[in-house]
């Protein structure tokens, strides 16, 4: 896939400090914008425009302390223009005495004021080096999930099939998230999750799993095996594998509306998902108020439960920004031996 005219050489400025420049754009003509990306070419002038007043924010990372490190941020002005004053880091922070540091850059665009509403994420793969001699343009499609193409409650419930909760377990989807609650040998157990946009430069995870709250009574004779601590624990890894499952859902599910839109390949828009583009959700909302069991017990003796898969009542739907480049590096193949932080999680303890 292409990345040609995404990042343009230019001089780096000498002294202590250094600038990071680029542009933010608004794709206003998706299918000529897309199309000339997918053939390699420079995106079309009349396909876009500036985007003013979002706030771009560089974090970076270093393999001597491997978490998010927030560094400057700047607002883009009228032609979309930023200019972001940077401390440049300690080029001998490594592993060594001498050893230079592999020190890498993420970008984070918002809107609004705080907690602002993300619009794109940049992988890992910009160096220091292409950071001070590139200018860093991006171009983003705001859209909004239509009410049909969001999660379902069967989609919801398959990704908590194998999560160890009671087989009579009622979900409900409210305006402040997940409502879970269910009871088994003497234990009762009830928690939230709320569902939050991903901001992390792991570009493939769109939706984090929090655990909100959480009201457990153990009793006889469950409360010879285990305790409202163990299940909580059971809950979190639960969640957690749960998480991934619906990521991958998630994406599936948008690359065929995003396929069906602009009546391209599924597997063009696949490879480009992949390659060219960075996904993120703005926001998540519930569009309405509904509980369904999270198991369906067959017809058999003893009745054997089963995910509540066919439930198509879409429970979880939220506004999303496609956003090009996905890398900012001019050799995104180079990619840094850093194992993946999240950048969500490191700034929400309360996350999973």
């Amino acid at each position: 896939m292409g990345e040609t005219g995404t990042a343009n050489l230019r001089g780096g400025l000498p002294g202590p400090w250094d600038t990071l420049s680029g542009h933010i754009y608004r794709i206003t003509d998706p299918l000529p914008f897309f199309l000339s990306i997918l053939d390699g070419q420079v995106p079309p002038a009349q396909a876009y425009q500036p985007w003013s007043g979002l706030e771009v924010r560089t974090w970076s990372v270093n393999d001597l302390f491997p978490i998010p490190f927030p560094g400057g941020s700047a607002q883009t002005l009228t032609d979309g223009s930023f200019d972001i004053t940077q401390t440049p880091p300690n080029p001998t922070l490594g592993s060594g005495a001498g050893q230079p540091s592999d020190i890498r850059f993420s970008l984070l665009v918002s809107e609004g004021s705080f907690p602002y509403r993300p619009l794109y994420r940049s992988d890992l793969s910009l160096s220091v080096q292409a950071a001070e001699t590139t200018d860093l343009n991006v171009w983003l499609l705001p859209a909004s999930v239509d009410v049909k193409d969001g999660v379902s409650a069967g989609t919801v419930s398959g990704v908590l099939n194998n999560s160890g909760l009671p087989g009579n377990t009622q979900i409900t989807a409210s305006p402040s998230g997940l409502a879970f609650a269910g009871s088994d040998s003497g234990a009762d157990v009830k928690f939230g999750i709320s569902i939050t946009p991903d901001t992390s430069f792991d570009l493939n995870t769109f939706l984090d799993l929090r655990l909100s709250s959480w009201d457990i009574h153990v009793g006889w004779p469950a409360d010879m095996c285990t305790n409202a601590d163990d299940i909580v624990a059971e809950i979190v890894r639960g969640l957690q594998d749960a998480g991934a499952s619906m990521n991958t859902a998630v994406l599936a599910k948008l690359e065929n509306v995003f396929a069906d839109t602009e009546n391209l390949p599924l597997s063009t828009v696949r490879t480009f998902f992949d390659t060219d583009a960075s996904l993120t959700f703005m926001d998540v909302t519930y569009p309405t108020q509904y509980t369904w069991p999270l198991y369906t017990f067959t017809n058999t003796w003893p009745p054997v439960a089963v995910a509540n898969t066919t439930d198509s009542t879409v429970v979880v739907t939220g506004d999303i920004c496609i956003g090009y480049p996905r890398h900012l590096s001019r050799d995104p193949s180079k990619l840094p031996v850093l194992e993946t932080v999240r950048l969500s999680r490191a700034l929400r303890p309360v996350l999973l």
